[in-house]
């Protein structure tokens, strides 16, 4: 009796540790499957830096969408439509982001310095900067011409403003990162040209405000866009330096962050944009007299000096997209929505922008035309992107 007893608790027993088993096979858990609470906004702890690169790809489509050859009215309107969603997009994680502070402050030292290598947050904080420099051209763009006087000075002013802001940031974040992290190299990844960002935007930024201004407010402008548009190349030389020499000495990165790498293609692309921009306002932006002369002669010339710089330039912004976007396609089924998806529009939208003024400066209608379809591919990939990350956040499964 105590024999068949033994047996019978020994088959229970047996029973019951298969029923775990294929309850544990068949959970997330066993799967490396993050749970469908992990993901998602579950308090405002989870609004950092990193929700701004939306901003910024949003407001670049906004500019792409004023400056494309061969636009139409609907065109137009269609950028006042994404300007707008912009604005709304910006101002609620502004608010969100406040939020956030205000409920955790030792947050905030948190998310712009933070000596663990592991915590990137710091980087994004130049993805704001951005977000306000396009929110910025957007105004000059579509506000100035529907709008009086004071808009242009208000323009002026919120220049200045954003410049001094986004220097002092520069200078106090590389000096915090330099002096208080210990990088490893191989795991460098494109958002450490971030910080450097908002001054690349500069000046592109400047060239569109100063073709509204007045000559004695212009001058200024236009030479501040030359030098911040200097440093933040000088900047990304050292840094595309030393993300080649991570890309030679270990891997790339895994397939899901990939998109990330179109960051790259940004600081070349949208110093081209600038140089070209701003040679192309020289005329108002040179002061007069320039070295003795008027500055009409001198515009002429360097304007020919930055079209030739620019389309020198042009090329390797190319080679980064095409480099990056072969590296992604290889794993293409791998890609899961996560925030380094909006690194398909705004590095892009530099490329598109550069595209334009060449096609600008030569006069070709088939740099034209390419222009017209970058357009409209950027257009449907925010389109996709925004739908990929709103349906990712609703399901709970945002990356």
């Amino acid at each position: 009796m105590r024999g068949a007893t033994t047996s019978a608790e020994d088959g229970d027993l047996t029973e019951r540790r298969t029923n775990i088993r294929r309850t544990s096979e068949s959970s997330p858990e066993s799967n490396n499957e993050p749970k469908r609470s992990d993901y998602g906004f579950h308090s405002f702890r989870d609004f950092t830096w990193h929700q701004f690169t939306g901003t910024m790809s949003t407001g670049s489509l906004a500019v792409v969408l004023f400056q494309t050859p061969y636009k139409f009215s609907g065109l137009v309107t269609a950028g006042k439509v994404i300007f707008i969603i912009d604005l709304v997009f910006f101002a609620i994680l502004c608010v969100c982001i406040t939020l956030r502070f205000y409920i955790h402050p030792k947050l905030i030292v948190k998310s712009v310095y933070d000596s663990h290598q592991s915590h990137d947050e710091p980087f994004y904080l130049g993805a704001f900067g951005v977000s306000a420099a396009l929110i910025l051209q957007n105004i000059s763009q579509y506000g100035i011409p529907a709008c009086g006087p004071w808009l242009v000075k208000t323009c002026e002013v919120l220049f200045w403003i954003y410049f001094a802001c986004v220097l002092l940031a520069a200078v106090l974040q590389y000096q915090t990162l330099f002096v208080t992290r210990n990088f490893d190299l191989d795991s460098m990844t494109p958002a450490w040209l971030l910080p450097i960002y908002p001054l690349l935007v500069t000046g592109s930024m400047a060239a569109i405000i100063v073709q509204h201004q007045p000559h004695a407010s212009a001058s200024p402008i236009w030479i501040c866009g030359v030098t911040a548009q200097g440093l933040g190349w000088m900047v990304t030389i050292l840094m595309y330096g030393m993300w080649a020499i991570r890309l030679l000495t270990s891997e790339v990165p895994a397939p899901p962050m990939r998109p990330s790498m179109y960051v790259a293609v940004g600081p070349t692309a949208y110093t081209v944009t600038a140089i070209m921009a701003l040679g192309s306002a020289a005329s108002k932006g040179l002061p007069d007299p320039f070295l003795g002369e008027p500055p009409q002669a001198a515009a002429r010339t360097l304007y020919v000096v930055a079209v030739v710089a620019g389309t020198f330039l042009w090329l390797f912004a190319f080679w980064f997209f095409a480099l990056t976007t072969v590296l992604v396609a290889l794993h293409g089924k791998q890609l899961t929505p996560n925030y380094t998806w909006w690194s398909f529009i705004f590095p892009n939208a530099g490329l598109t922008l550069a595209t334009i003024q060449i096609g600008k400066a030569y006069d070709s209608p088939a740099v034209n035309y390419l222009c017209s379809v970058m357009t409209a591919a950027l257009f449907l990939g925010w389109l996709f992107v925004s739908a990929s990350l709103l349906n990712a956040v609703r399901k709970g499964r945002l990356g």
